[in-house]
């Protein structure tokens, strides 16, 4: 019988993030990271650490950041036709190794899937061939060229939705991990409703004391999301 699970608290420092709110920030249907997180976060890696990864009931379900960021290493598993038992044994295998609760968060898999597939192979748990190891990593690539992992954890820490050479990045330290300013606690939100209740650029700009990029960048990120 497994141990009791602890349910997990928000807590600062971790971010809080719906399933609407992890869609939005990672360009994805709500639909499928809802499916993700009830299969494996609420179902399957659940069996192998001693607290549960989500809180809240039905639609209001909420989790922390590395659970988001590992939202893209599964889609990414599952394009490449990685069935869900592998998914879940590569999930239990990476977390011993790189001894964290949110393996698919680590820079190791995320930046460097090479000499993590070999490990992995070796221990027969993820049977991938060549082609399917490169197509992991180009999937995975335009999302890492967007995260900021720890020296010392090597999990991520920020992620930049637009690149790293816009001005929104979302990090858990910052208005509880909402998409923010870069360098402020102004969050995305708060700019587009300026914007939305008729004000120009320009002045919003003003108003915050942000440059007009900043403002043009919340644009960007709300259209992408509307579209």
């Amino acid at each position: 019988m497994n141990a009791p699970t602890t349910i997990i608290e928000p807590q600062l420092g971790k971010g809080i993030y719906s399933i609407p709110d992890a869609a939005a920030i990672l360009d994805m249907p709500v639909s499928k990271v809802r499916r993700w997180v009830k299969k494996y976060w609420e179902l399957e890696f659940l069996q192998d650490v001693d607290q549960s990864y989500t809180w809240g009931e039905s639609r209001e379900k909420a989790f922390h950041f590395l659970t988001l960021i590992e939202i893209i290493a599964v889609d990414s598993f599952r394009e490449i036709g990685v069935s869900f038992p592998k998914i879940k044994l590569a999930h239990s295998k990476l977390s011993e190794m790189l001894d964290t609760n949110y393996p698919f968060a680590h820079a190791e898999l995320m930046s460097d899937g090479k000499s993590i597939f070999y490990e992995l192979l070796e221990s027969s748990l993820l049977e991938v061939d060549e082609k399917q190891q490169l197509s992991f990593t180009d999937l995975v690539a335009p999302y890492c060229k967007k995260i900021d992992f720890q020296d010392k954890t090597q999990l991520a820490e920020r992620f930049w939705p637009l690149g790293k050479d816009h001005q929104i990045v979302v990090d858990p330290h910052h208005s509880f991990g909402q998409p923010v300013i870069n360098g402020t606690n102004i969050t995305v939100e708060t700019i587009f409703s300026m914007l939305n209740a008729g004000e120009s650029p320009e002045f919003v700009a003003t108003i915050y004391d942000v440059n007009l990029n900043a403002v043009e960048d919340v644009m960007s990120f709300m259209k992408r999301n509307a579209a």
